[in-house]
């Protein structure tokens, strides 16, 4: 366990920076001179990772069932990777240099996606079910912690970079630091751009250290065919749990093209603010994780799902009224969105262990994957093309909004309707969601009770 929770602290430095969702890759793209249909392929990211783990279950078999050597093998090749993105920035032109960008990009989605699988599979071989949820919140929160500092230090050094304005963190920096022309003066976002990718690369490969000290515990199935991905679709009990997070990735992805460009574009937020936007968000999670992971343990997966629901709506219909000129509100929904999405994490993993059977439950988290992976790339596409279709403006009578916020408007309604699916879902001896608030109002209540001074109570 310890040696997952370092390996844990290497990967998600790794992700903060090179993996699905990073600014700091958008960021490069855009400075590559990035069109819509480029950054739509880069954000297909989150999806190929997805799909790419149904390749798992075919690697360990060539691998004799060693899960080890296959969560080896496939981090050090999705990380590895990334180092050719600093070089064709230091040596190609701008279009190969873009081009292979996007290449290195998603085929090292495709090689994490496989390593996910394998890991997914192999911490619910090595840690016991009483004690799972606890264990994911509590290694989220030194790796949270982790990515939050790289994030935060490569943002910083690529805003350093070049000359730029004075507002901000990095303004106020570069007048304290005599930077007014960055560190390497006109173009030197490249140089920081070189410099941050090749760090993530060997961080992200050092992760494959730590495994080393994980006890290998092979897997007893044997050698995948396609016809083998078809039994949880015929499995009462975990068929609904691919309608539910199909629905889930669809809602929760639709949209998620914009999310950047509308702090960036709308709000006017440098990359380093939108850090600082990380890290009360990561704090939040960090903060956060080891409680849903013990109210996941105490009251099942069930009820902790539909709080973390129910929260995801807010986050998302706060962007419909959010403004350049008044965005404070941000900084709440950020702690907010950071506990939600910690507590979404724990869930999904401890959920999906839950309804696998253990002896097939690398054909099952990779069926899952695929379905997920395919709904949240529909739904980004789908986004992509109603904002493409939408004027810059949409008036709905006296209300006039960016058409950005029609997706964030449309996401928080889908969010909305995934409480239905979740009825379907059955899961052993899980606690009602009514039974466990007034369990936590409860318990609430009675430590703040040992607060008080005696007098009041």
């Amino acid at each position: 366990m310890r040696a997952a929770t370092l390996e844990g602290m290497f990967s998600q430095s790794f992700f903060s920076v090179a993996g699905p969702g990073s600014v700091l890759i958008t960021a490069l793209a855009l400075s590559l001179g990035a069109t819509g249909a480029t950054l739509g392929l880069i954000f297909a990211a989150g999806p190929i990772f997805q799909g790419a783990q149904v390749l798992g279950p075919f690697l360990i078999p060539a691998l004799r069932g060693s899960r080890r050597k296959g969560v080896i093998a496939a981090t050090t090749a999705g990380r590895g990777v990334i180092f050719l993105i600093p070089l064709a920035v230091a040596f190609f032109s701008v279009p190969a240099a873009l081009a292979t960008l996007v290449v290195c990009f998603l085929v090292s989605q495709v090689f994490n996606g496989i390593s996910a699988n394998v890991w997914t599979s192999w911490i619910g071989a090595l840690v016991p079910r009483r004690i799972r949820g606890r264990f994911l919140g509590r290694r989220m929160q030194p790796a949270i912690v982790a990515g939050l500092i790289a994030a935060f230090a490569a943002s910083l050094l690529k805003d350093l970079s070049a000359p730029g304005g004075i507002g901000g963190l990095a303004g106020f920096l570069r007048q304290k630091l005599g930077l007014a022309q960055g560190i390497w003066g006109v173009g030197g976002e490249h140089y920081a751009f070189i410099i941050i990718f090749a760090a993530a690369a060997l961080i992200g490969i050092s992760a494959a250290f730590p495994f080393r000290k994980m006890t290998d515990r092979p897997s007893r199935e044997g050698r995948f065919t396609f016809a083998a991905f078809a039994e949880p679709f015929r499995d009462r009990a975990f068929r609904p749990l691919l309608v539910l997070f199909g629905f889930w990735f669809f809602a929760i992805y639709f949209g998620s093209p914009f999310w950047q460009p509308f702090f960036m574009n709308e709000l006017g937020l440098s990359l380093t603010t939108i850090q600082i936007y990380n890290v009360v968000s990561t704090i939040s999670m960090a903060a956060t994780a080891a409680l849903w992971g013990k109210l996941v343990d105490r009251f099942g997966n069930r009820p902790v799902f539909r709080a973390l629901m129910l929260l995801s709506v807010a986050n998302a219909f706060v962007y419909v009224f959010m403004t350049r000129d008044h965005y404070w509100w941000l900084w709440l929904e950020a702690a907010t969105s950071g506990a939600m999405w910690g507590g979404a994490g724990v869930v999904t993993t401890n959920f999906l262990l839950r309804l696998s059977p253990e002896h097939k439950r690398d054909a099952y988290i990779a069926v899952f994957a695929v379905v997920t992976g395919a709904c949240g790339l529909v739904s980004s596409l789908a986004s992509g093309q109603l904002i493409g279709l939408l004027p810059a403006t949409v008036t709905l009578g006296s209300f006039s909004i960016v058409n950005m916020k029609v997706a964030f408007a449309i996401t928080a309604f889908l969010r909305v309707l995934v409480q239905f699916p979740m009825y379907r879902v059955r899961e052993p001896r899980a606690a009602g969601f009514r039974y466990m608030m007034r369990a936590v109002a409860a318990d609430a209540r009675l430590s703040l009770l040992r607060w008080l001074p005696r007098s009041m109570k």
